[in-house]
């Protein structure tokens, strides 16, 4: 036993005959020496007790002030930490007994009070005192520790299945504690079918021969959805190397898995959208990268702004905050996703041979109408004009890029697109009934959309005039030579000698 090598006594003793005994007593001890108060009524005794640490009480439960185990649950009111010895006489054993089940060290017999006894009897007090105090405070960190936890703390006893769940588990599990109750067989039962094999597997690799457990898989929760949690453990083994206990802890990172289910699903999108730019001629792929910037740049550079706020305050902690800006950014994601199906899918039309300029712009406009709830009136001279596959195809991309820029900027809910032929000239008008600009905002307004459609306008020899006022909407009329539009698909010496 560690005990000190000087011990506080406080003697709570009416009688002087038996004051005296256990003084002598003690005098005589040699395993330690010893300062010692002597209070002979118990309200003398709370006194000391308040003003002074002792290392040891030795409390007779027949007192002027005091009698029977009342004595003791006074004393211990007063001095909760102090060990007490009960002394008793041969009638008082019982009452002995129920004080040392309510908190007292243990019990002397006042006739059979010798030096050996008693200092065996202070010296396990204060032993069993100090290893009662420290579990104490070990489970006091530990329950501050699961209360105050993000992570869900579970301890599992192999040898009886019961198992410890802490209330934050059940919370991200989505399940009160008559639902699940405290053992492993529990748990198994709300794991995914699917996930279960493995997540058994990973348990005896980790049990059997102590690999790292550290697994990601889904639980059903009380209304019947799945979340993801990610579980870590560490396990005990006993001498012959059984494991026999297993304490761990869970996260829920549902909303991580999802943002990762997001990004790989962009991250196709985008090789499916690449490998389809691979077999466009080499305008068309600074078109796309152009559109690609003014859908995207922002998008992204939101991203990177939000997941820096995410970062800086799950730093902290994870609270309301962490929750917002990972809102934030899922639906970034969401967007980016969008934007780049929207590229993809407005690509398709130009991809099929069976397609031509005018059908795939009345496919076009059924497809933005859909998705942006603006009105398109279309007058679409089928069979005046033949275009041939290079000037349909930029035909189709000036449309295409008009109505583009209504939808993101003109705040318009109808629009109209007109094809005629008017000779020599194939002419496409567009039209919005939009807010407008000023001639001059116009003009300095750098525009992708606009500069695309000029180039077109450009390559095929034609000119591209732009009219709007505010609150007058916005008109765009391109004028195409038909000698260029409609020259056969071998003869390329019109666009060629236009594009030079």
């Amino acid at each position: 036993m560690n005990t000190p090598s000087s011990v506080k006594v406080l003697l709570v003793e009416d009688s002087p005959t038996d004051a005296l005994i256990i003084g002598e007593a003690l005098v005589d001890i040699s395993e330690f020496e010893h300062t010692l108060a002597r209070a002979e009524s118990l309200r003398e005794a709370l006194t000391l007790a308040q003003g002074t640490h002792f290392d040891v009480v030795l409390l007779d439960l027949g007192l002027p002030d005091g009698n029977g185990i009342d004595t003791f649950r006074r004393f211990r009111q007063v001095a909760p930490d102090a060990p007490v010895l009960v002394l008793t006489g041969l009638a008082d054993i019982s009452v002995g007994l129920v004080a040392i089940q309510e908190g007292a060290q243990d019990y002397v017999l006042k006739r059979e009070i010798e030096a050996a006894l008693l200092s065996r009897a202070i010296r396990y007090a204060i032993e069993r005192n100090r290893a009662l105090t420290a579990l104490a405070a070990s489970e006091e960190r530990f329950q501050l520790a699961v209360s105050g936890a993000s992570a869900g703390l579970w301890d599992w006893n192999l040898r009886t299945g019961e198992m410890y769940l802490s209330p934050h588990f059940r919370e991200i599990v989505g399940h009160d504690e008559d639902e699940l109750p405290n053992e492993m067989r529990a748990h198994y039962a709300i794991i995914h079918p699917d996930d279960l094999e493995r997540v058994m597997l990973a348990l005896n690799a980790h049990t059997e021969n102590r690999h790292p457990y550290d697994i990601e898989y889904r639980v059903r929760t009380r209304a019947g959805d799945y979340r993801w949690i990610q579980s870590r453990a560490q396990a005990l083994w006993d001498a012959s190397g059984k494991a026999y206990r297993m304490v761990g802890w869970i996260l829920d990172v549902t909303d991580r898995r999802r943002a990762e289910e997001a990004l790989r699903a962009s991250r196709e999108e985008l090789q499916r959208l690449s490998a389809n730019i691979e077999h466009i001629r080499e305008e068309e792929k600074t078109r796309i990268a152009r559109e690609l910037h003014d859908d995207l740049g922002q998008l992204l550079t939101a991203m990177k702004i939000d997941m820096g706020r995410f970062e800086r305050t799950i730093e902290s902690k994870i609270d309301e905050s962490a929750s917002q800006a990972l809102r934030s950014i899922y639906g970034l994601i969401d967007q980016l996703v969008a934007s780049v199906r929207r590229i993809a899918a407005d690509l398709r039309p130009v991809m099929l041979d069976d397609l031509g300029p005018i059908p795939a712009i009345d496919w076009f406009i059924h497809e933005f109408s859909a998705r942006h709830g603006i009105t398109v009136n279309a007058q679409l001279d089928i069979n005046e004009v033949a275009f041939n596959r290079d000037s349909g195809t930029e035909v189709f991309r000036m449309v295409q890029e008009a109505l583009t820029n209504i939808a993101r900027h003109s705040g318009a809910s109808e629009a109209e697109i007109e094809i005629a032929r008017e000779e020599p000239f194939c002419v496409v008008k567009i039209r919005d009934n939009g807010r407008g600009a000023l001639p001059d905002a116009r003009r300095k307004r750098k525009s992708f959309g606009l500069i695309g459609m000029r180039e077109r306008a450009a390559r095929l020899g034609g000119e591209l005039d732009v009219a709007t006022a505010p609150g007058e909407g916005f008109s765009l009329t391109v004028t195409l030579p038909l000698a260029v539009v409609e020259a056969p698909e071998a003869d390329d010496s019109a666009a060629g000698a236009v594009k030079h």
